[in-house]
Protein backbone atom coordinates (compact mmCIF):
# COMPACT_ATOMS: atom_id res chain seq x y z
CA UNK A 1 0.00 0.00 0.00
CA UNK A 2 1.51 3.65 -1.41
CA UNK A 3 2.21 5.81 1.88
CA UNK A 4 -0.03 8.50 2.31
CA UNK A 5 1.37 11.64 1.03
CA UNK A 6 0.82 15.21 1.69
CA UNK A 7 -1.39 17.13 -0.69
CA UNK A 8 1.38 20.09 -0.70
CA UNK A 9 3.15 20.71 -4.22
CA UNK A 10 6.66 19.43 -4.20
CA UNK A 11 9.07 22.74 -5.06
CA UNK A 12 13.00 22.84 -5.96
CA UNK A 13 14.27 22.72 -2.11
CA UNK A 14 11.94 19.61 -2.16
CA UNK A 15 13.89 17.95 -4.64
CA UNK A 16 17.48 19.40 -3.47
CA UNK A 17 16.76 17.66 -0.14
CA UNK A 18 15.75 14.31 -1.89
CA UNK A 19 19.02 14.73 -3.79
CA UNK A 20 21.30 15.28 -1.32
CA UNK A 21 20.29 12.84 1.33
CA UNK A 22 17.79 10.45 -0.11
CA UNK A 23 18.72 9.74 -3.32
CA UNK A 24 20.19 6.62 -4.72
CA UNK A 25 21.36 7.78 -7.71
CA UNK A 26 23.77 10.45 -6.05
CA UNK A 27 25.15 7.74 -3.95
CA UNK A 28 25.55 5.57 -6.65
CA UNK A 29 27.91 8.67 -8.19
CA UNK A 30 29.91 8.48 -5.16
CA UNK A 31 30.24 5.08 -5.25
CA UNK A 32 31.12 5.23 -8.93
CA UNK A 33 33.83 7.68 -8.39
CA UNK A 34 35.32 5.69 -5.76
CA UNK A 35 35.98 2.64 -7.84
CA UNK A 36 37.34 4.17 -11.09
CA UNK A 37 39.65 6.31 -8.39
CA UNK A 38 40.74 2.49 -7.48
CA UNK A 39 41.67 1.70 -11.28
CA UNK A 40 38.78 0.31 -12.22
CA UNK A 41 36.84 0.35 -15.30
CA UNK A 42 32.96 0.85 -14.74
CA UNK A 43 30.01 0.24 -17.06
CA UNK A 44 26.99 2.09 -15.15
CA UNK A 45 23.29 2.51 -15.10
CA UNK A 46 22.86 -0.20 -17.97
CA UNK A 47 20.38 -2.70 -18.66
CA UNK A 48 20.68 -6.91 -18.97
CA UNK A 49 17.97 -9.66 -19.26
CA UNK A 50 17.62 -11.40 -16.20
CA UNK A 51 18.79 -14.80 -15.73
CA UNK A 52 15.65 -16.65 -13.69
CA UNK A 53 13.19 -14.96 -15.70
CA UNK A 54 14.35 -13.29 -18.69
CA UNK A 55 12.82 -9.85 -17.90
CA UNK A 56 14.92 -6.73 -18.19
CA UNK A 57 16.67 -5.44 -15.66
CA UNK A 58 18.75 -2.43 -14.57
CA UNK A 59 21.87 -2.74 -12.84
CA UNK A 60 23.90 -0.28 -10.87
CA UNK A 61 27.41 -0.99 -11.41
CA UNK A 62 29.48 -3.66 -12.68
CA UNK A 63 33.10 -2.80 -12.46
CA UNK A 64 36.31 -4.98 -13.44
CA UNK A 65 39.95 -4.27 -12.69
CA UNK A 66 42.93 -6.05 -14.34
CA UNK A 67 45.95 -6.46 -13.56
CA UNK A 68 48.00 -8.83 -16.17
CA UNK A 69 46.27 -11.81 -16.53
CA UNK A 70 44.11 -11.36 -13.96
CA UNK A 71 40.89 -10.21 -13.64
CA UNK A 72 38.63 -9.00 -10.24
CA UNK A 73 35.09 -8.40 -11.39
CA UNK A 74 32.44 -6.73 -9.49
CA UNK A 75 28.50 -6.59 -9.83
CA UNK A 76 27.35 -3.54 -7.31
CA UNK A 77 24.66 -2.55 -6.30
CA UNK A 78 24.14 0.71 -4.12
CA UNK A 79 21.49 1.33 -1.37
CA UNK A 80 21.46 4.57 0.28
CA UNK A 81 19.80 3.44 3.83
CA UNK A 82 18.92 5.85 6.65
CA UNK A 83 20.30 6.02 9.54
CA UNK A 84 16.70 5.12 11.24
CA UNK A 85 16.35 2.13 9.01
CA UNK A 86 20.05 0.56 8.86
CA UNK A 87 20.34 -3.12 7.87
CA UNK A 88 21.52 -5.72 10.57
CA UNK A 89 22.91 -9.11 9.75
CA UNK A 90 22.85 -12.02 12.05
CA UNK A 91 26.15 -14.20 11.67
CA UNK A 92 27.51 -17.42 12.61
CA UNK A 93 30.46 -18.91 13.07
CA UNK A 94 31.39 -20.24 8.99
CA UNK A 95 31.39 -23.82 8.72
CA UNK A 96 34.07 -25.55 6.92
CA UNK A 97 32.12 -26.71 4.02
CA UNK A 98 30.95 -22.83 3.15
CA UNK A 99 34.92 -21.25 3.59
CA UNK A 100 35.61 -21.20 0.04
CA UNK A 101 35.53 -19.35 -2.99
CA UNK A 102 36.10 -20.06 -6.80
CA UNK A 103 38.09 -18.63 -9.07
CA UNK A 104 37.46 -18.76 -13.10
CA UNK A 105 40.74 -20.05 -15.21
CA UNK A 106 39.77 -19.45 -18.86
CA UNK A 107 42.54 -19.89 -21.66
CA UNK A 108 42.50 -19.72 -25.69
CA UNK A 109 42.60 -23.52 -26.45
CA UNK A 110 44.81 -23.83 -29.50
CA UNK A 111 47.49 -21.76 -27.41
CA UNK A 112 47.06 -23.31 -23.79
CA UNK A 113 49.84 -25.53 -22.53
CA UNK A 114 47.95 -26.16 -18.94
CA UNK A 115 44.88 -27.94 -20.85
CA UNK A 116 45.69 -30.98 -22.50
CA UNK A 117 42.62 -32.37 -24.86
CA UNK A 118 41.97 -36.03 -24.37
CA UNK A 119 41.94 -37.20 -27.95
CA UNK A 120 40.80 -35.54 -31.15
CA UNK A 121 38.60 -33.19 -30.15
CA UNK A 122 38.06 -30.19 -32.85
CA UNK A 123 38.90 -26.56 -30.66
CA UNK A 124 35.31 -25.41 -31.54
CA UNK A 125 34.19 -28.11 -28.69
CA UNK A 126 37.19 -28.07 -26.35
CA UNK A 127 35.81 -25.51 -23.80
CA UNK A 128 37.56 -22.83 -22.65
CA UNK A 129 37.35 -22.86 -19.00
CA UNK A 130 37.64 -24.58 -15.68
CA UNK A 131 36.49 -23.20 -11.94
CA UNK A 132 39.20 -23.90 -9.28
CA UNK A 133 37.89 -24.10 -5.88
CA UNK A 134 40.16 -22.25 -3.09
CA UNK A 135 39.79 -23.62 0.17
CA UNK A 136 41.39 -23.01 3.72
CA UNK A 137 44.09 -20.66 3.99
CA UNK A 138 43.99 -20.15 -0.18
CA UNK A 139 40.03 -18.86 0.68
CA UNK A 140 39.36 -15.15 1.35
CA UNK A 141 36.83 -17.11 3.61
CA UNK A 142 38.19 -19.08 6.50
CA UNK A 143 36.80 -21.25 8.78
CA UNK A 144 35.10 -19.91 12.18
CA UNK A 145 34.76 -16.42 11.05
CA UNK A 146 31.45 -14.49 11.28
CA UNK A 147 29.63 -15.28 8.28
CA UNK A 148 26.08 -13.87 7.52
CA UNK A 149 23.68 -15.51 7.59
CA UNK A 150 20.05 -13.32 7.93
CA UNK A 151 19.62 -9.61 7.15
CA UNK A 152 16.98 -7.05 8.39
CA UNK A 153 16.60 -3.55 7.82
CA UNK A 154 15.30 -2.43 11.40
CA UNK A 155 13.66 1.28 12.87
CA UNK A 156 11.51 2.38 14.99
CA UNK A 157 7.49 3.47 14.21
CA UNK A 158 6.79 6.76 15.28
CA UNK A 159 3.08 5.88 16.61
CA UNK A 160 3.30 4.13 19.66
CA UNK A 161 7.30 3.49 19.40
CA UNK A 162 7.11 -0.69 18.18
CA UNK A 163 9.99 -1.77 16.38
CA UNK A 164 9.68 -2.26 12.54
CA UNK A 165 11.41 -4.44 10.80
CA UNK A 166 11.56 -5.88 6.95
CA UNK A 167 14.45 -7.16 4.30
CA UNK A 168 12.26 -6.81 0.82
CA UNK A 169 14.14 -3.59 0.04
CA UNK A 170 17.67 -4.66 0.89
CA UNK A 171 16.67 -7.95 -0.20
CA UNK A 172 15.67 -6.94 -3.98
CA UNK A 173 18.78 -5.33 -4.41
CA UNK A 174 21.41 -7.75 -3.10
CA UNK A 175 19.34 -10.54 -5.22
CA UNK A 176 19.95 -8.05 -8.00
CA UNK A 177 23.95 -7.96 -7.72
CA UNK A 178 23.77 -11.72 -7.82
CA UNK A 179 21.81 -11.42 -11.15
CA UNK A 180 23.79 -9.31 -12.83
CA UNK A 181 26.84 -11.54 -11.69
CA UNK A 182 25.76 -13.88 -14.14
CA UNK A 183 27.08 -11.66 -17.44
CA UNK A 184 30.35 -11.07 -15.27
CA UNK A 185 31.02 -15.00 -14.58
CA UNK A 186 30.34 -15.09 -19.12
CA UNK A 187 32.85 -12.85 -19.62
CA UNK A 188 35.38 -14.86 -16.70
CA UNK A 189 35.15 -18.00 -18.69
CA UNK A 190 36.15 -16.00 -21.87
CA UNK A 191 38.89 -13.43 -20.73
CA UNK A 192 42.19 -15.70 -21.44
CA UNK A 193 41.13 -16.00 -25.70
CA UNK A 194 38.95 -12.96 -25.68
CA UNK A 195 40.84 -10.35 -24.01
CA UNK A 196 44.46 -12.04 -22.94
CA UNK A 197 44.72 -14.36 -25.95
CA UNK A 198 46.12 -16.98 -23.94
CA UNK A 199 45.01 -17.75 -20.26
CA UNK A 200 43.31 -15.70 -17.39
CA UNK A 201 42.13 -16.31 -14.07
CA UNK A 202 38.98 -13.81 -12.81
CA UNK A 203 37.23 -13.60 -9.62
CA UNK A 204 33.27 -12.16 -9.74
CA UNK A 205 32.20 -11.05 -6.31
CA UNK A 206 28.93 -8.95 -5.74
CA UNK A 207 28.74 -6.34 -3.13
CA UNK A 208 25.96 -4.26 -1.71
CA UNK A 209 27.20 -0.94 -0.64
CA UNK A 210 25.58 1.16 1.92
CA UNK A 211 26.44 4.55 3.50
CA UNK A 212 29.18 4.36 6.19
CA UNK A 213 27.36 3.85 9.77
CA UNK A 214 24.96 1.98 8.33
CA UNK A 215 25.63 -1.33 8.56
CA UNK A 216 25.75 -3.38 11.73
CA UNK A 217 26.77 -6.98 12.93
CA UNK A 218 25.31 -9.54 15.60
CA UNK A 219 27.19 -12.98 16.09
CA UNK A 220 25.35 -16.21 17.30
CA UNK A 221 26.96 -19.39 18.46
CA UNK A 222 26.58 -22.89 16.72
CA UNK A 223 23.40 -23.60 19.05
CA UNK A 224 21.63 -20.16 17.77
CA UNK A 225 22.53 -18.22 21.58
CA UNK A 226 23.52 -14.58 20.57
CA UNK A 227 27.24 -14.25 21.57
CA UNK A 228 27.80 -10.68 21.24
CA UNK A 229 25.97 -7.28 20.64
CA UNK A 230 25.17 -5.67 17.31
CA UNK A 231 27.98 -3.81 16.81
CA UNK A 232 28.69 -1.28 13.40
CA UNK A 233 30.48 -2.83 10.96
CA UNK A 234 32.59 -1.93 7.62
CA UNK A 235 32.00 -5.11 6.05
CA UNK A 236 30.23 -8.13 6.43
CA UNK A 237 30.29 -11.14 4.17
CA UNK A 238 26.67 -13.09 3.53
CA UNK A 239 27.00 -16.87 2.34
CA UNK A 240 25.22 -17.23 -0.89
CA UNK A 241 26.46 -20.40 -2.74
CA UNK A 242 24.92 -19.14 -5.84
CA UNK A 243 25.86 -21.92 -8.77
CA UNK A 244 26.58 -20.03 -12.38
CA UNK A 245 26.77 -22.01 -15.59
CA UNK A 246 29.28 -21.00 -18.18
CA UNK A 247 27.84 -20.21 -21.65
CA UNK A 248 30.62 -21.35 -24.32
CA UNK A 249 29.82 -23.46 -27.58
CA UNK A 250 31.60 -26.54 -26.15
CA UNK A 251 30.11 -25.76 -22.05
CA UNK A 252 31.99 -25.42 -19.34
CA UNK A 253 32.25 -25.96 -15.61
CA UNK A 254 30.00 -24.46 -13.23
CA UNK A 255 31.60 -21.25 -11.36
CA UNK A 256 29.93 -21.14 -7.53
CA UNK A 257 29.63 -17.35 -5.90
CA UNK A 258 30.53 -18.29 -2.46
CA UNK A 259 29.44 -15.04 -0.81
CA UNK A 260 28.09 -11.38 -1.47
CA UNK A 261 30.49 -8.64 0.37
CA UNK A 262 27.88 -6.17 2.34
CA UNK A 263 30.17 -3.16 2.97
CA UNK A 264 30.07 0.78 3.62
CA UNK A 265 31.31 3.07 1.73
CA UNK A 266 34.67 3.41 3.60
CA UNK A 267 34.45 -0.82 3.61
CA UNK A 268 34.69 -0.94 -0.19
CA UNK A 269 37.66 0.93 -0.36
CA UNK A 270 39.29 -1.18 2.81
CA UNK A 271 38.14 -4.12 1.00
CA UNK A 272 39.57 -3.28 -2.35
CA UNK A 273 42.76 -2.42 -0.40
CA UNK A 274 43.01 -5.33 0.80
CA UNK A 275 42.44 -7.61 -2.17
CA UNK A 276 44.60 -5.74 -4.79
CA UNK A 277 46.08 -2.81 -2.78
CA UNK A 278 50.15 -3.45 -3.86
CA UNK A 279 51.90 -6.26 -6.05
CA UNK A 280 52.30 -8.90 -2.59
CA UNK A 281 48.04 -8.54 -2.20
CA UNK A 282 47.42 -9.35 -6.19
CA UNK A 283 49.57 -12.16 -6.10
CA UNK A 284 47.86 -13.65 -3.03
CA UNK A 285 44.53 -13.01 -4.46
CA UNK A 286 45.68 -14.98 -7.96
CA UNK A 287 47.73 -17.48 -6.99
CA UNK A 288 48.12 -18.34 -10.77
CA UNK A 289 50.78 -21.44 -10.41
CA UNK A 290 48.86 -22.91 -7.82
CA UNK A 291 45.60 -22.43 -9.87
CA UNK A 292 47.49 -24.04 -12.99
CA UNK A 293 48.19 -27.05 -11.34
CA UNK A 294 44.90 -27.84 -10.14
CA UNK A 295 43.53 -27.28 -13.92
CA UNK A 296 46.16 -30.03 -14.70
CA UNK A 297 45.28 -31.85 -12.03
CA UNK A 298 48.45 -32.66 -10.61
Amino acid sequence: MAKQLKPDSITQPDLIEYLDGYSDFSFEIKTLRALVTLGFTCEHGGTYDDPATGKPREYDIRATRRMGKAFLRLAVECKNLRANFPLLVSCLPRRAEEAFHEVSYSYDPAKSRVIVSAGPTPLAMTPHSKSVRLEGSESLYSVGAPVGKSCDQVGRLQRGDAIESGDSDVYAKWSQALSSADELTYLACSDGADRTGSCAVSIVLPLLVVPDGRLWETHYDANGNRSSDPRLVDRCSYFVNRKYYHRSPAGGDKLVISHLEFVTSNGLLKFLDDLCGDEAKIAALFPIEQIEKRVRGT
